[in-house]
């Protein structure tokens, strides 16, 4: 039977590289992801279903079907963690997002989780194996105005398991193995995708890597305005509403600026400022950018210095 397996595979990818020739680079975070898979044993249809829904999303992988998240009902005494979590254009405010989960039975159940400052909210939704097989819609409310929010779909074992051939759990080992290449697991995944043998479901949530770039000028005069640029994606898409704090210290870790906002629609936070004329020499300062968005956060270090020219009053550069 192995024999049989591998022979099926290694056809699939002869085909499959001849009818595919550019294939595009897989990026970084899902090859980690991958690997954290195989280290952990976690190896199952669900969470390569999820590994290919990424591919999908990011335009390697064409010819999917555009849809749901889907969920298979867990064995007894298992739960599985639905994330229900979306944006409300109330930028400041706080209170509470009341979240609908409407059933296939016709039954609604009602969570409540804070609005966090940067208009979003993230709770999470339990499966059990008495959840009910179909589709759950999910609205969300907050100061009166009621919104679709997103939808998912459970289905039970059988059926999620003639989403991924059985044999192409150990293509996918082979590829987190670097027995194969990437060209040639990309190749063989749009084969099976044209083919119809493989359906890979993707929503229309973003995925991918939380990510926050930060620019500015690193050597900037006294007495002069300085920008500092945040870009906020995940999984490349610009995140509108992300919540920016940006520190600026010495390194005495006195505060010499402070200031917090949003990125806008492009994802982008500009934050300019007059760099006093109080400074006498050169001088290394540290901005401390942190940046949250949903439960998503990290913190980044922007140096620079700031520098005044020999002649100037109260500059006690060399030269003077």
């Amino acid at each position: 039977m192995i024999v049989i397996v591998i022979l099926m595979c290694l056809l699939f990818i002869s085909l499959s590289i001849n009818a595919y020739s550019e294939i595009q680079e897989i990026p970084d975070w899902i090859k980690h992801d991958a690997g954290k898979l195989k280290m952990q044993n976690k190896f199952n249809e669900y969470s390569l279903m999820r590994v290919l829904e990424n591919l999908s999303k990011q335009g390697i992988i064409k010819n999917t079907v555009t849809n749901y998240l889907i969920y298979h009902i867990p064995e007894r005494g298992e739960i599985v963690p639905v994330h229900l979590f979306g944006q409300i254009n109330e930028h400041g405010k706080s209170g509470l997002v009341s979240l609908e989960i409407f059933k296939p039975d016709g039954s609604k159940e009602i969570l409540r989780t804070p609005l966090l400052e940067t208009g979003s909210y993230s709770t999470i939704f339990s499966i059990d194996n008495q959840s009910k097989k179909g589709t759950y819609k999910v609205f969300a409310e907050f100061g009166g105005k009621k919104t679709l929010s997103t939808y998912f779909y459970l289905t039970n074992n059988k059926t999620m398991s003639h989403k991924i051939p059985s044999w192409f759990v150990t293509v996918f080992e082979w590829w987190t193995e670097y027995k194969i290449t990437d060209q040639e697991f990309i190749s063989l995944v749009q084969y099976l995708a044209d083919n119809r043998i493989l359906d890979i479901v993707t929503s229309n949530n973003s995925v991918g890597e939380f990510t926050v770039s930060v620019n500015g000028q690193q050597m900037v005069r006294r007495g002069t305005t300085h920008t500092i640029v945040t870009h906020v994606t995940y999984g490349n898409v610009p995140v509108e509403g992300a919540r920016v704090t940006l520190t600026i210290e010495d390194y005495d870790e006195n505060i010499i600026k402070e200031f917090n906002g949003f990125s806008n629609q492009n994802g982008y936070f500009t934050f300019s400022w007059e760099i006093s004329k109080k400074f006498d020499n050169i001088k290394t300062l540290l901005a401390y950018i942190s940046v949250t968005y949903n439960d998503s956060s990290t913190t980044k270090l922007f140096k620079f210095q700031v520098y005044c020219l020999p002649g100037e009053s109260n500059c006690r550069v060399r030269g003077n």
